[in-house]
């Protein structure tokens, strides 16, 4: 039995700080929903610049995560992070507290965002597991900070509608245009209390510090995943081509998932000029079937092969971004934008469960196209440069948002996967290929 070092399951404490941080970095992603819906006076391009802003903070956290190595694995090192989180949550208190609005402060507070997002790279435990179930025990694992994206989308917006802290919540806003939440519509004229986030965070890191405290005595000793303390192990992976290659597959794959969850709700509720759909109300739905389409990605990759997979995957993806910038191209010229949202929708929900399938796929590949000493690193590397797809996929949306052409980033998305597809089959599934169907 091949077996290597992974992180088998993720504890209860980690897992909860895991989750405080996604949770925090996605709640970004609802507020620029909520400062259009209450006319805070920004464009949609300065919306979509916040969360390209956000994105690239949490790049390059991951960066300085990765480079720190074991260190940023330890499970001291986790919860401190988290506790930093108190910053971020502090400036959201006092910048929705205390308006006007400053686009300034607001970049900063998107900066600040990106810590909460670096937290994905963390994985504590190391076990033994069988390197034919790997997809499957990556794909649980990841599925722990995906946990925080949903619990951002779907819960911010209805608890931004209660006045949860009374005084220390400060003065309401009231919404302009329409908007929602989980429950169904808000009306205009309805009241948010925006720096309720901000709140709910910290009362969350005081939760995760909380556990973390009683877990402790009692937690056994944890190892770090995998032993990457010298520089040779980084140069390792580097010099490897199929590092490179999977690197690339993994930017198709959890960039893509990463990059339009957090750029998801903005893009419904700028479906349209002319109709302003109720974003909050469904933008949770992708990213929760992203989620769980990870699981049963791993599943298909242990028993078909990933490389199968992910051409799959890749093939989905190019086909429903051709469909969505059709879609959006129709919606643009329309008389009527409203009819064609559902068809948007419905199919960005295809696209959520493609990247989430083709992440575990690639995993699986992974495991065995690279040496089982340099995989726990080479596994940290793909999920750094993946991370910059909330990065580039916002600024993309930004750029096309200033001369009101959005159905041209799909159509550039649909692009990148047809290379992608054409790149595995060339590399991973021709018969005479190094690794056949990894």
């Amino acid at each position: 039995m091949n077996t290597v070092r992974v992180s088998s399951t993720v504890d209860k404490p980690t897992a909860i700080n895991l989750i405080v941080g996604m949770a925090l970095w996605m709640s970004l992603s609802v507020l620029v929903v909520q400062l259009f819906t209450v006319d805070a006076g920004f464009t949609f391009a300065q919306l979509y610049r916040l969360l390209a802003i956000s994105g690239l903070s949490a790049t390059i956290w991951h960066f300085v995560f990765f480079w720190l190595g074991e260190r940023a694995m330890q499970a001291r090192f986790i919860y401190l992070t988290t506790a930093a989180l108190v910053i971020p949550a502090g400036m959201t208190i006092w910048v929705f507290t205390n308006p006007p609005l400053s686009y300034t402060e607001l970049q900063w507070l998107a900066a600040a965002y990106g810590l909460g997002g670096a937290q994905f790279i963390a994985f504590t435990r190391s076990e033994k597991v069988d390197t034919s179930g790997i997809g499957w025990t990556l794909a649980v694992n990841a599925g722990v900070a995906g946990i925080g994206i949903v619990i951002a989308q779907a819960a911010l917006p209805y608890l931004t509608t209660i006045d949860l802290f009374g005084m220390a919540s400060g003065a309401s806003w009231t919404t302009v245009h329409g908007s929602g939440d989980i429950v169904g519509v808000i009306a205009p004229g309805a009241k948010l209390w925006l720096g309720n986030s901000g709140w709910l965070t910290i009362a969350a890191i005081i939760l995760a510090t909380v556990t973390w405290q009683l877990a402790r005595p009692s937690a056994s000793p944890q190892a770090p995943l995998g032993s990457v303390t010298n520089r040779d192990h980084y140069a390792a992976i580097l010099r490897n081509k199929h590092t490179w290659l999977m690197t690339l597959l993994y930017v198709m794959a959890f960039g893509s998932f990463i990059g339009f969850t957090i750029t998801f709700p903005l893009s419904l509720q700028t479906f349209s000029t002319t109709y302003s759909p109720s974003a909050l109300t469904y933008a949770w739905i992708g990213p929760l079937l992203g989620v769980l389409a990870r699981p049963f990605g791993g599943w298909l990759a242990d028993l078909f092969g990933g490389a199968k997979v992910t051409l799959w995957c890749a093939i989905v993806l190019a086909l429903s971004c051709v469909a969505a910038g059709v879609i959006t191209y129709n919606a643009m010229n329309s008389p009527l934008p409203e009819q064609w949202f559902l068809g948007y929708l419905l199919v960005f929900l295809v696209i959520f469960i493609a990247t989430g399938a083709a992440s575990s796929a690639i995993f699986r590949s992974v495991s065995v196209v690279l040496p089982l000493d340099q995989l726990p690193l080479a596994l940290r590397w793909l999920t750094t440069i993946a991370t910059a797809g909330a990065a580039y996929i916002p600024t993309l949306w930004y750029v096309n948002s200033t001369t009101q052409t959005p159905a041209y980033a799909l159509f550039v998305f649909a692009a990148f996967y047809v290379v992608c597809a054409v790149l595995v089959s060339y590399m991973y599934l021709r018969n005479r290929a190094e690794f056949y169907n990894p």
